[in-house]
């Protein structure tokens, strides 16, 4: 039975290139049986992800290059009615699977299993009589199944309505995207001539005030050029003096020309000097760019040496999966809880619903922004991430159950069918 039923889920699973199920009661993992039935080798790389999955409690899903293919595997630990534990593996193409729908699809599979398990009649050895009647066996086994039905009609009928009940029962339909926090205003401090870095003042974390050192550049060049034009303004002023002195002024006036041009110029290597010291443009905190061990390197005009954003103004942005971003407006309300800070819980409120999305691992993530509502914690910082919780209205428990089997089925259909 079990063999019959890996090979069905493999048929109903999109894209997947091999599976198998191992037997893990005995410590070490032995594969009982595997599709398909000619590839029994495919799933020797993938050992190490059961052993995995016996020791987690979750499904474990990584992802191996195989003879340079990106393979994509997920394994599941399961035990059957008699108390043998199991572990599926399956393998995908990584370009064209789509983790969340798949594991539904898994999970789903291993409770048919158990129901398959529970049911499967006990084979009794007996004399045979003569050449087995298929058609004989067949009645006979609906008969045995219809007298169980109806020894039981009551307790299944009421199973049945306590199971719809179930699946009409109104629940919060809640979404966990990951979320990360920005600040709500961000300013990049950018190199503003080719040049060598001198000196780094700062560290990404550190908190400045405006106009306060970051960094500088090498300035040698520039400070050698003005050393020579205030030698060169000096000399046109001596010898504007001495042409004056001779009554030269066509002498005169050249050499005042000369030291006007000569000021001119001190006047714009004076200016670039000052950029060459990279200041705060903003009161804030730095939340990106250590270059503490780039002193010396080389840096090109427009290259972004740090970023800043004001202390206390953030906001959170979510990573909503293109399948639940129908369900996301602005104004719904939620808590998120960030990795750094425990076990704290902060509520938002959605602001604006983007349309544009990142591709991540085959999935599409859509940007949604939000602030926290109330006090802002001063333990928050930029950069940190968590999860959301954000409570999108009421739905029933059957479609937060089976939901994205259904939307999947719905798909394959529209696809298959003429």
């Amino acid at each position: 039975m079990l063999n019959d039923w890996l090979k069905t889920v493999c048929l109903m699973l999109s894209g997947v290139k091999s599976a198998g199920v191992f037997s893990v009661s005995t410590g070490m993992p032995e594969l009982i049986c595997h599709w398909p039935e000619d590839q029994e080798d495919a799933l020797s790389p993938f050992i190490q992800q059961v052993d995995l999955a016996v020791a987690s409690d979750n499904p474990v899903i990584s992802y191996l290059n195989v003879n340079g293919d990106s393979i994509c595997s997920m394994s599941q630990k399961f035990t059957d009615p008699e108390g043998q534990r199991f572990v599926f593996l399956a393998c995908f193409s990584g370009a064209d699977v789509n983790p969340r729908y798949q594991l539904s699809l898994i999970d789903w599979s291993l409770v048919w299993y158990q129901l398959l398990a529970r049911n499967v009649p006990v084979a009794i050895e007996t004399p045979l009589e003569g050449p087995a009647d298929p058609e004989r066996e067949a009645t006979s086994w609906l008969q045995r199944l219809y007298e169980r039905v109806k020894a039981h009609r009551f307790y299944l009928l009421a199973g049945l309505l306590f199971l719809l009940f179930c699946l009409y029962l109104p629940v919060d339909h809640a979404i966990k995207p990951p979320v990360v926090v920005e600040g709500r205003v961000q300013r990049s401090i950018t190199i503003p001539v080719d040049g060598f870095i001198k000196s780094i003042d700062v560290l990404a974390g550190d908190v400045v005030k405006q106009g306060q050192l970051i960094a500088s550049l090498d300035d040698a060049d520039i400070r050698l050029q003005l050393d020579q034009l205030k030698n060169d303004v000096a000399v046109a002023e001596k010898q504007h003096r001495q042409a004056l002195s001779q009554l030269n002024y066509a002498e005169a006036q050249q050499f005042s020309l000369q030291a006007d041009i000569a000021k001119i110029d001190i006047q714009r290597l004076q200016q670039k000097l000052n950029r060459l010291a990279l200041r705060a443009p903003i009161t804030g905190q730095i939340i990106s760019g250590d270059m503490g061990r780039a002193i010396g390197s080389v840096v090109k005009q427009g290259q972004v040496l740090f970023e800043m954003a004001p202390v206390g103004q953030y906001r959170i942005v979510f990573e909503v999966d293109e399948a639940d971003i129908r369900y996301v407006s602005g104004g719904d309300k939620g808590e998120i809880l960030l990795t750094g800070l425990g076990n704290r819980a902060y509520p938002v409120v959605l602001d604006t619903v983007s349309s544009v999305f990142t591709a991540q691992l085959g999935q599409r993530f859509y940007r949604v922004e939000g602030h926290i509502q109330g006090e802002e914690s001063p333990d928050i910082r930029p950069g940190m991430k968590g999860v959301a919780d954000i409570r999108v209205g009421r739905t029933r428990l059957g479609d937060v159950l089976f939901g994205p089997l259904i939307q999947w089925v719905r798909f394959k259909a529209w696809q298959w069918l003429p």
